[in-house]
C-alpha cells in the first residue's frame, strides 16, 4: 500500500504478497536505520487520503487484509481546524511493452488552507515494482528529483525543510516489506502537480500475465482517468481488462465508463473515465478498485522470442506443446513441537500441513517418484527410497501423514542431508526427471546444527548445483532468512505461509506452481562474442515449470551490431532422458539514420530493453545481497547495485529520489540544462551485472549432443546413397559396385511399408501411402513417416513432427531432440529433418514437400497436387548385415547386384549406358532398362513389382 502524506509529507507504503503484511499491525513497524535517519523530521499536521498504483498483491477472495491499516495516518486536530487539501485530477497511464510495465501517476493537489497540512495517498504496488522517476510541479515550474543514495538523500531532505524549502523525497522503507516513503513539504494556499512513475517486468503465472491497476483517491475527482497501452510483439493471444470494486461496494456503475480497443494482433488500448457522478455512486469516497489486466502472448514451440532495442535485447522463452516431465521430490516436512501450535480458525499447524500434504499426495503423477521425511531432533522415513506415485503408494503415503505428530527440536540440517541421500539415491538408479526438495518448517533450527551460515555451506556443497530446493517458512517463528538464503543458493525459491489466512490453501497454491515441470537443466547460449559477459542475466535454470516463461537480457557489443546481420540463440533442455534443442535466429533492423535497431511504435516504452535488463539485474543483485554468506561479499553486490540504481533512477532499499526546490530560482534554466546533460551522460555509462557463481548440473547429465553433421551443409542434390521421394520413386545406390538402381513401389491408399529395420542400432523406418486417381494416373505418395529410435518413436508429416513424449516440433522452427542414440533435427532453411546417430554411421533425411493447388492443377506432370515427404539415406556406413526392409535390403552384403547384359559398354561415368540388365535380388533375377530422364541416371526395374519389389512383402499393419 502507498501512502503519501503531504505536509506537505508524503508516505508510500507497499503492500506485499501476504497477508499479515497488509495488517494495520505492521504498518506501525519502523526500520532502525530509518529513525535514526528521519529525526526531526515529521510534521505535526495530517489530512485527507487518497492514491493510485499498481501491481499485482493480494487480498483475494479467499484473504483478509483488514483495513491495510491506512486510516492510522489521518487522524488529526489539523484537519477539523481547516479545509483538506484537494485533488483536482488524476491521470494514470500505464504502458505494457514486451511484458514491461511502466506506470506514470500524475496528480494535481491543491492545499486550500493558508498553512502547510498533511495529507495522504493510497497506492498498492507489486513487491517487484521499482519507482523509477518523480518529479513536481509548481507555479508552471518542474524540479526533477535526483537519484542519490539513502543517507545522502535524507541529510539533503533534512536540511531543505528545516530551512524551509520546498522539497519531496522517494524511498524505499524496509527489506521484508516493500514500503515506499515520499516526503513532500509545500507552502500554504500553493497547487502543485506530482508525477510518479514506478516500472516493473511481469512474471508468467498458470499460463497468463496479471497486473493490477489501482485506483483509490479516497475522494471523487472531477478530472479521472486511466489508460492501459499493451503491445506485445509476439502477439497476443487474448487480453482482458476489467474492473474489480472492493467486495463491499457495487460495480456496476463503472461498466459504462471502461472501453477496450483491440488495436492490432499485438496491441489493445483501454481507457476508463468514470464520471464525478459514476464515482459517487460506487460510495461516498468514489473509486475503490483495480483495474485488472490479463493477458497471454502467442507461443510456439521453438527458441521462443528475441526484441533488439538500443543494443540491448530481451529474450522470451516458453516453449510450447511439451509433455510434463518426471519429478524426483523428497517432502520434508517439520514436526517439531511448535508445530502443534497456531489454532485459529484455522486449526494447528501440523492440522493444516496434513490436510495440504493430502491433496498434494493425490495430485502426483503415477509416474513421479516421491519420498516423505519428517524431522524434529531426528528423522522418520515414509519409505526407505524413492518411489513412483502410484494409487497404492499414495494411498500408503496419506496414511503416513495423517499418523503424523508434533514433538521435539528442530535439526534442519539432519533433515537436508538425508533428503539430498534420498535423491542422489534414486537418481543413480534412474536418472531422469527433475530433483527437488520441498522443505517446510515453522522454526529456527535448535538441535544439531544450528549456526545459519553452517548449514547454508554445507547444503551448498551437498547439492552441487544438481537440484532445487523450495523452502517453505511456516508462521513467524520461521527462520526465513535462512531459508531463503538455502533457496537462493541452490536453484529453488522460499515463500512464506502465514498462519492467519488459510495455510493449506497456501502450501497447495504454491505446489500448484512447481508441480507441473517440463523441462530441467535448461540452457540458453547466444552468438559468440554477441553479448557483453558482464551484462548477460541468469541464462541457466535447473526447471522449467508449466505456465511459466524464462527472460534473459543483455547488452550487445558494439562491433557485433556493425559486423553482424543477427544473433542466434540456442536453447536446450531435457525431457525424462530426452535432450532438446532449439535454434533462433533475430534479425537486426536498422532505422533510416543510423544502426540502432529500432521496431517501436507511439505508446511503446521507447528504452525497454535497456531498462527491463537494468531491472532483471537489479532484482538478481539485491537478491544476492539477501543471501550473501560474508559482509564483504555484501558490500561488493551493494556497491554494483548502487551504481545500476542510480543510472537509471530505480527507488531501491538502498537508494533514494530526492528534488528540492530552492529559494533563489534565477537559475531555474541552468538547473534543467545540467539534468538533460547529466541525462546523456547516463546513456554512456557502463553498467555490469553478475553471473551465478553455483554450477548448474544434473548427476550423469551431459550437454545436448552436438550435430555429428552440419545440417546447414548437407546438400541433398548431390545425391545420397538411397532415397524415397515423388510418387514414389526409389533410387538405391548399391554400396558394393558402381551401379544405381532404380524402381518404383505403388499400393493402395493407405499401405503402411516398412522402408528400413536396423535391428543392431534400433532403427526402423515405416512409411504410409497416400494413393488416389487424377486425370494423368493412379498416383502413391508417401504422407506419413514413423521413425522408431531406440525405446522412442517419431511420427513426421508435412504439417508437424510429433515425438512419443509428447513433444511437438515445428517445420518452420530450427529445433532437435536427442535420445534413443539418435539426434532428430529440423533445418526450416532447406525444409528437411535429419536423423543421425551419435555414433556417427547413420545419417538420414526427411524432405517436406508442400503442393500449391494451382500449381498442380496448371502443371500436373510436375506437381504432385498433394503435400507428400522423401525419405533419404545420407551415410549407410553403420548399417548392419542384419538390416531389412524396402530399402534396407539393399545394404545387407550380397543380397543385391546388378548383372549387365554382354552386348554392354557403358562409358565409366555410366552417361553413355545403353541396353539391358539383370538384377539380381535376394536370388531372384528382375530385368532392368536404362534410365536417363529429368537428369536421373539408373538401372531401373519400373513399377514390375517383381519379387522383393513387391511393396507388399515389407507392408506393415500400423506405423510402429
Amino acid at each position: 500500500m502507498m501512502l503519501i502524506r503531504v505536509s506537505l509529507v508524503v508516505v508510500v507504503l507497499v503492500c506485499l504478497h501476504s497477508l499479515s503484511e497488509c495488517s494495520p499491525l505492521v504498518w506501525q513497524l519502523m526500520d532502525m536505520e530509518d529513525t535514526v535517519l528521519e529525526r526531526g523530521e515529521r510534521s505535526a499536521g495530517s489530512g485527507s487520503g487518497s492514491g493510485s498504483g499498481s501491481g499485482d498483491y493480494p487480498c483475494g477472495d479467499d484473504e483478509d487484509c483488514g483495513d491495510n491499516g491506512i486510516e492510522n495516518f489521518v487522524t488529526t486536530e489539523v484537519r477539523q481546524r481547516h479545509p483538506s487539501p484537494k485533488i483536482l485530477s488524476m491521470h494514470v497511464t500505464t504502458t505494457i511493452t514486451a511484458r514491461y510495465v511502466s506506470t506514470v501517476v500524475v496528480t494535481k493537489i491543491k492545499n486550500r488552507a493558508n498553512i502547510s497540512l498533511d495529507t495522504d495517498f493510497q497506492f498498492r504496488l507489486s513487491k517487484d515494482a521499482f519507482i523509477s522517476d518523480f518529479f513536481m510541479e509548481v507555479d508552471g515550474r518542474i524540479y526533477q528529483a535526483e537519484v542519490k543514495e539513502k543517507e545522502e538523500a535524507q541529510k539533503a531532505y533534512n536540511e531543505a525543510r528545516q530551512q524551509g524549502q520546498t522539497a519531496a523525497q522517494v524511498k524505499q522503507r524496509g527489506k521484508d516489506i516493500t514500503k515506499f516513503e515520499t516526503n513532500i513539504n509545500l507552502s500554504p494556499n500553493i497547487t502543485a502537480t506530482f508525477h510518479l512513475t514506478f516500472q516493473e517486468l511481469l512474471r508468467r503465472k498458470n499460463g497468463v500475465f496479471r497486473h493490477k491497476v489501482n485506483l483509490q483517491p479516497k475522494e471523487v475527482v472531477a478530472h479521472l482517468r486511466a489508460d492501459v497501452y499493451i503491445t506485445e510483439p509476439q502477439g497476443l493471444s487474448f487480453a482482458n481488462i476489467s474492473w474489480e470494486q472492493d467486495d463491499s461496494l457495487p460495480s456496476d456503475f463503472i461498466e459504462d465508463a471502461l472501453t477496450v480497443t483491440r488495436k492490432s494482433a499485438t496491441s489493445v488500448h483501454a481507457t476508463m473515465v468514470p464520471s464525478s457522478e459514476v464515482q459517487a455512486a460506487l460510495s461516498e469516497t468514489g473509486l475503490q478498485g483495480d483495474l485488472v489486466i490479463t493477458y497471454d502472448v502467442e507461443h510456439d514451440s521453438g527458441a521462443g522470442h528475441i526484441e533488439v532495442v538500443n543494443g540491448y535485447f530481451v529474450h522470451h522463452i516458453s516453449p510450447e506443446g511439451l509433455p510434463r516431465t518426471r519429478k524426483n521430490v523428497v517432502f520434508a516436512i517439520d514436526v517439531s513441537g511448535s508445530m502443534s501450535g497456531g489454532g485459529g480458525r484455522f486449526g494447528s499447524k501440523i492440522d493444516q500441513t496434513k490436510l495440504a500434504m493430502s491433496t498434494i499426495i493425490d495430485e502426483l503423477r503415477d509416474f513421479d517418484r516421491f519420498n516423505i521425511i519428517t524431522f524434529s531432533d531426528r528423522l522418520t522415513h515414509w519409505n526407505p527410497s524413492l518411489v513412483e506415485g502410484t494409487p497404492e503408494n499414495k494411498r500408503r503415503a496419506k496414511k503416513f501423514v495423517k499418523r503424523m505428530g508434533a514433538s521435539g527440536g528442530t535439526d534442519i540440517f539432519l533433515a537436508l542431508e538425508d533428503s539430498v541421500t534420498k535423491l542422489k539415491e534414486s537418481l543413480a538408479t534412474f536418472n531422469e526427471g527433475l530433483p527437488m526438495i520441498i522443505l517446510l518448517t515453522d522454526g529456527e533450527p535448535s538441535s544439531g546444527i544450528t549456526d545459519g551460515t553452517e548449514i547454508v555451506k554445507r547444503t551448498i556443497n551437498m547439492i552441487n548445483g544438481e537440484m532445487a530446493l523450495f523452502s517453505l517458512a511456516f508462521g513467524e517463528g520461521a527462520d526465513y532468512k535462512l531459508l531463503e538464503k538455502l533457496s537462493g543458493f541452490n536453484q529453488g525459491l522460499a515463500r512464506k505461509i502465514y498462519e492467519d489466512a488459510n495455510p493449506s490453501l497456501q502450501l497447495e497454491g504454491f505446489y500448484s506452481e512447481v508441480a507441473n515441470p517440463l523441462l530441467y537443466n535448461v540452457k540458453i547460449q547466444y552468438s559468440d562474442g554477441a553479448v557483453e559477459g558482464d551484462t548477460l542475466t541468469d541464462n541457466n535454470f535447473i526447471s522449467y515449470f508449466e505456465g511459466t516463461e524464462f527472460v534473459v537480457a543483455g547488452k550487445l557489443k558494439e562491433d557485433f551490431l556493425e559486423a553482424k546481420k543477427e544473433i542466434s540463440a540456442v536453447v536446450t533442455g531435457n525431457s525424462y532422458d530426452v535432450q532438446l534443442e532449439w535454434k533462433l535466429h533475430k534479425t537486426l533492423k536498422t532505422t533510416d539514420t543510423g544502426n540502432e535497431p529500432s521496431l517501436l511504435k507511439p505508446h511503446q516504452v521507447d528504452d525497454f530493453a535497456q531498462r527491463l535488463w537494468a531491472y532483471v539485474t537489479v532484482k538478481d543483485l539485491l537478491h544476492k545481497i539477501d543471501i550473501a554468506l560474508t559482509n564483504t561479499e555484501k558490500n561488493r553486490l551493494k556497491e554494483k547495485a548502487t551504481a545500476i540504481a542510480l543510472e537509471y533512477k530505480f527507488v531501491t532499499p538502498l537508494t533514494s529520489l530526492i528534488v528540492i526546490k530552492p529559494d533563489d530560482e534565477k537559475n531555474y534554466d541552468d538547473i534543467l540544462s545540467t539534468d538533460i546533460v547529466e541525462d546523456e551522460e547516463r546513456g554512456d555509462a557502463q553498467a555490469t551485472s553478475m553471473s551465478r557463481h553455483i554450477p548448474l548440473r544434473h548427476p550423469g547429465s551431459a550437454a545436448a549432443s552436438q550435430p555429428l553433421y552440419d545440417p546447414q551443409q548437407i546438400q541433398f542434390s548431390r545425391g545420397p546413397v538411397a532415397s524415397a521421394y515423388g510418387d514414389p520413386h526409389f533410387v538405391i545406390q548399391l554400396p558394393e559396385e558402381n551401379t544405381t538402381i532404380c524402381f518404383e513401389a505403388k499400393g493402395r491408399d493407405g499401405l503402411i511399408l516398412n522402408l528400413v529395420t536396423e535391428p543392431e542400432a534400433g532403427l526402423t523406418v515405416n512409411g504410409k501411402l497416400h494413393t488416389f486417381e487424377d486425370s494423368m494416373a493412379v498416383r502413391s505418395y508417401f504422407s506419413v513417416l514413423g521413425f522408431t529410435l531406440g525405446k522412442h518413436q517419431i511420427t513426421v508429416t508435412a504439417s508437424e513432427i510429433i515425438a512419443d513424449i509428447g513433444v511437438t516440433l515445428s517445420w518452420k522452427s530450427e529445433s532437435r531432440i536427442s535420445f534413443g542414440g539418435f539426434v532428430v533435427t529440423v533445418v526450416p532453411s532447406i525444409r528437411r529433418l535429419i536423423v543421425s546417430s551419435t555414433n556417427g554411421t547413420v545419417l538420414m533425411g526427411v524432405s517436406r514437400h508442400l503442393e500449391h493447388p494451382r500449381a498442380a492443377s496448371a502443371h500436373p506432370r510436375k506437381h504432385a497436387g498433394t503435400d507428400h515427404l522423401g525419405l533419404y539415406i545420407l551415410d549407410s556406413s553403420g548399417l548392419s548385415d542384419q538390416v531389412d526392409g524396402l530399402i534396407g535390403q539393399f545394404y545387407s552384403p550380397g543380397n543385391a547386384h546388378v548383372e549387365l547384359d554382354a552386348d554392354i559398354n557403358p562409358v565409366a561415368s555410366g552417361d553413355a549406358a545403353q541396353g539391358n540388365a539383370t538384377m539380381v535380388l535376394d536370388g531372384i533375377k528382375i530385368p532392368m532398362v536404362w534410365h536417363d530422364r529429368n537428369q536421373r541416371k539408373c538401372w531401373s526395374a519400373g513399377s514390375a513389382a517383381v519379387g522383393n519389389l513387391n511393396p507388399e512383402v515389407f507392408k506393415k499393419d500400423d506405423l510402429f
